[in-house]
């Protein structure tokens, strides 16, 4: 955080002296005293409606006093210059007090500077108690997070190598997600059960890959220490394919599900059902069991919108919560320094590894239903697709500025007319190029018919705009028009499906 230092000498004026006369220093700036040691006060200035609170630390080194202010959140820079205004503030008030201060009022100013010493060392008794006490509790400072970050490892190499597939790096290619074992539900239920596993280290993009694994990390800090790396590892693949299966079974119309956010949210569920349990102490598990309360019930709100996973999510989310609980006995027992369960882990997989063998058997799918879309996975055939989905966006850019002028209420009908003419005519007919363009990529025969509709879209549009500037009010163009009209209604209705 941004901070600036400034000493200045007190010519070899006692301590307690110089002590006291910061004490009042910050008592005549109305900050409020934190703590205090041998040669050191820290004080916190005043909130402002525009700028939060900075810290003010003053400390005694030899014959100097070297006053400095810290802005305290998340600033990067201090673009107001609060921290040389805060020195400056605090040294005009010391100079003044120096010289006249009471004698009275020094004698009080150390009495409570030493009072606010033997509470300070209170506080960090207790704080230093509270942390050793979660250290036995979480084991945080004894263990590494080679599982945490192997399996972000994993999932970084994996993303690499699709987009050196063709996966694409923002835009994705769900043809190569299916190659590369995305849980797709007409494949994973007739057959390629293993989809349930590969599909948690699998993307759609770099911003997916990026929060999750950042979400990953986060949790792991936690998790990882206090399991162990067997239990951390057991719950989070138990988890992952928990999710998968409750997205199977919660989307009747199949969906190309993959990525970590279901075993993601399966770890925030078991620490969740342990923040629930006396495992932890009371004041960190509080404020920890707000925190992933809040997380979790942001990204469930979040997860209601279009083309989020929320089954997955939900499912994960639950099974962490019964993994939790679960474990919380073994854990216990640790903690007492008894011999732990050692039949859990075996117990977890040999659960999950039924259920889905079982509901895998009950949905199974007929082996003949996948053979279509194992047909059309093959990415290798199918380059354009990333440029196929870039171009589509950029045509209904252009559509959407063609179709301006008919929505634009501030125009006369006469301007209307030659905006029609000229500006939505010019944005039709480069839509209909990039149309005729699209048809050239290397993408399937749906894709390519796709983009002959656009061709076929764009040319209609442009007749609509010849008979409106043309029509001369008779019941012929009214008629051609509501006929060409129609035309148009039924083909935006198959390029852009109601989702």
């Amino acid at each position: 955080m941004p901070k600036q230092e400034q000493s200045i000498a007190i010519n070899n004026t006692d301590k307690d002296s110089v002590l006291s006369y910061c004490y009042s220093s910050f008592k005549q700036l109305n900050w409020q005293m934190l703590y205090a040691n041998d040669n050191t006060l820290m004080a916190e200035t005043s909130k402002g409606w525009d700028s939060r609170s900075q810290q003010m630390i003053v400390t005694i080194e030899g014959n100097m006093l070297t006053v400095c202010s810290e802005m305290t959140g998340e600033e990067l820079f201090d673009i107001t210059n609060r921290n040389k205004k805060n020195i400056a503030a605090f040294i005009a008030a010391y100079e003044l007090v120096k010289n006249n201060l009471p004698a009275n009022a020094k004698e009080q100013n150390i009495a409570a500077i030493n009072f606010l010493r033997d509470e300070t060392a209170r506080v960090a008794a207790k704080e230093a108690e509270d942390a050793a006490e979660l250290d036995k509790a979480m084991n945080l400072s004894s263990s590494n997070l080679h599982a945490t970050n192997t399996i972000i490892g994993i999932n970084v190499v994996v993303f690499i190598m699709m987009v050196i597939d063709g996966a694409g790096i923002f835009i994705p290619n769900g043809l190569v997600h299916i190659k590369w074992g995305s849980d797709f539900g007409p494949l994973t239920l007739s057959g390629q059960w293993w989809r349930l596993f590969t599909s948690m280290f699998i993307h759609f993009g770099i911003i997916h890959l990026a929060l999750n694994m950042y979400c990953l990390f986060r949790i792991g800090i936690y998790l990882e220490p206090m399991l162990g790396k067997p239990r951390f590892i057991t719950a989070y693949l138990c988890t992952g394919i928990a999710a998968g299966i409750a997205s199977l079974w919660w989307h009747t119309n199949p969906v190309n599900s993959a990525g970590a956010s279901g075993a993601i949210f399966g770890m925030y569920g078991l620490f969740l059902a342990l923040l629930t349990t006396n495992l932890i102490p009371g004041q960190a598990r509080n404020n920890l069991l707000q925190s992933i309360a809040l997380f979790i019930f942001i990204n469930l709100v979040y997860g209601v919108k279009g083309g989020v996973d929320n089954a997955g999510h939900v499912g994960g989310l639950l099974s962490g919560v019964i993994v939790g609980y679960v474990y919380t006995a073994s854990l216990k027992k640790e903690k007492e320094e008894q011999p732990s369960v050692s039949w859990i882990i075996p117990l977890l997989i040999l659960v999950t590894g039924v259920f889905a063998v079982y509901f895998l058997q009950q949905f199974r799918q007929p082996a003949p239903e996948k053979i279509p879309v194992a047909s059309t996975a093959n990415p290798a055939d199918f380059s354009g697709y990333s440029k196929f989905n870039s171009s589509s966006q950029d045509f209904f850019k252009l559509e959407e500025r063609a179709m301006d002028v008919f929505n634009d209420t501030k125009i006369t009908d006469a301007q209307r007319l030659t905006d029609l003419r000229t500006i939505s005519l010019t944005e039709w007919d480069g839509a209909e190029d990039l149309a005729r363009e699209m048809q050239t990529y290397n993408v399937s025969d749906q894709m390519k018919k796709k983009a002959a509709d656009m061709v076929l879209y764009a040319q209609l549009r442009k007749q609509e705009i010849a008979i409106i500037t043309e029509m001369d009010d008779n019941k012929t163009d009214t008629i051609k028009l509501h006929a060409l009209r129609n035309q148009i209604n039924a083909i935006i209705k198959d390029l852009k499906p109601v989702p």
